[in-house]
């Protein structure tokens, strides 16, 4: 009972013990011969020679063998060189980059200098002349800052190209910016000799007694209506006055002796109805001579080619002392008692 417990639970063992005896009995009763390397054979090693080889047969399949095989050349590759390569590479790209971001650096300052500076003549010219103010000075393009190609990094021929176009838009912009100082100067210049003409202008007439002044519009348009009344009252004079005079001295330079009574009187009444239009376009424009009554509304009516009207003028006021009085009274010892223009002080003198 004891070996059967003993035979069950030891099984195992016992049955790896029962093989590995088998093999060893089975390893002593082969017939297994080892492999022998001799120099010369006999007649019976001749015939069972399989596990026998001589040695020269082995030197030649050896030999043959080695023969056969291409020698294997292992190439160095110097390290030293690539390292000093990739060292210079790695140079020359720093350099590059170095001098575009001195480019773009000054590239970036001139433009906003320059951006600076037409905003100041465009603020400038924005209160000083509308017809300048007019051109659009935003329309002048500045170009744009280079941008990398897709976030892929650029190749040194790459870079020297765009160093190179960067370098040649610069230029472009140094001479616009040039070309814009001179017409600056210009401007300054026109402007500065504008300021001056319009100074004498205004001190040589009083431009807010003239028709047509409107403080709320600009100095300009206050010039431009005083050229426009000198213009209209010149040619009432001449039209009026002075071409019938010119035509009654023509007609008598050959004879002057002889010219008739008629149109001595005329001449004479000419001469005196200019000489009074003028007196009081004089009170307009000299400050020791002050405006009063309806003159500038004659003065107007003038400029637009109507003639006197008689309903804006004073009565003669023959009672108290006044110069319209002095200067009738000397007209009726010249038996001149109608005048084609009889103002004088807001006074009619016809009356």
């Amino acid at each position: 009972m004891i070996i059967k417990e003993f035979f069950m639970r030891n099984k195992f063992l016992i049955a790896l013990f029962i093989l590995l005896a088998t093999a060893g009995l089975h390893a002593q009763t082969g017939d297994v011969k080892p492999i022998r390397i001799t120099d010369s054979l006999s007649a019976q090693e001749k015939i069972n020679r399989h596990t026998v080889l001589l040695r020269s047969e082995l030197d030649s399949l050896i030999k043959q063998y080695n023969l056969n095989q291409q020698p294997i050349i292992i190439k160095e590759v110097p390290k030293d060189a690539n390292n000093d390569n990739s060292i210079y590479l790695f140079a020359l790209l720093g350099g590059v980059l170095l001098l575009c971001s001195c480019l773009l650096y000054l590239f970036y300052t001139h433009q906003k200098k320059f951006n600076k500076a037409m905003a100041g003549l465009k603020l400038k010219t924005q209160y000083s002349d509308p017809i300048f103010n007019s051109t659009d000075m935003s329309k002048v393009k500045l170009s744009e800052k280079p941008q990398s190609t897709n976030g892929k990094k650029m190749t040194p021929q790459a870079l020297e190209r765009k160093i190179s176009d960067m370098n040649a838009e610069m230029t472009k912009l140094t001479k616009e910016n040039e070309s814009l100082n001179r017409v600056i100067k210009e401007y300054n210049g026109i402007q500065h000799e504008f300021d001056a003409l319009k100074h004498g202008i205004s001190k040589a007439y009083k431009v807010k007694n003239y028709p047509g002044y409107d403080k709320n519009k600009e100095d300009i348009s206050a010039l431009q209506a005083v050229l426009d009344t000198e213009n209209a009252v010149a040619t009432y004079a001449y039209e009026k006055f002075l071409k019938p005079i010119l035509a009654i001295t023509d007609d008598n330079k050959n004879n002057p002796a002889k010219i008739n009574e008629e149109d001595r009187e005329k001449l004479l009444e000419l001469l005196i109805s200019l000489s009074l239009l003028y007196i009081e376009y004089l009170y307009l424009r000299v400050n020791d001579l002050a405006i009063g009554g309806k003159m500038v509304e004659r003065i107007e009516a003038l400029s637009k080619g109507n003639g006197l009207d008689s309903s804006l003028l004073k009565k003669l006021n023959t009672e108290h002392g006044s110069r319209a009085l002095v200067l009738r009274m000397i007209l009726d010892k010249t038996t001149k008692q109608r005048l084609s223009y009889p103002v004088f002080d807001e006074t009619n003198l016809n009356q």
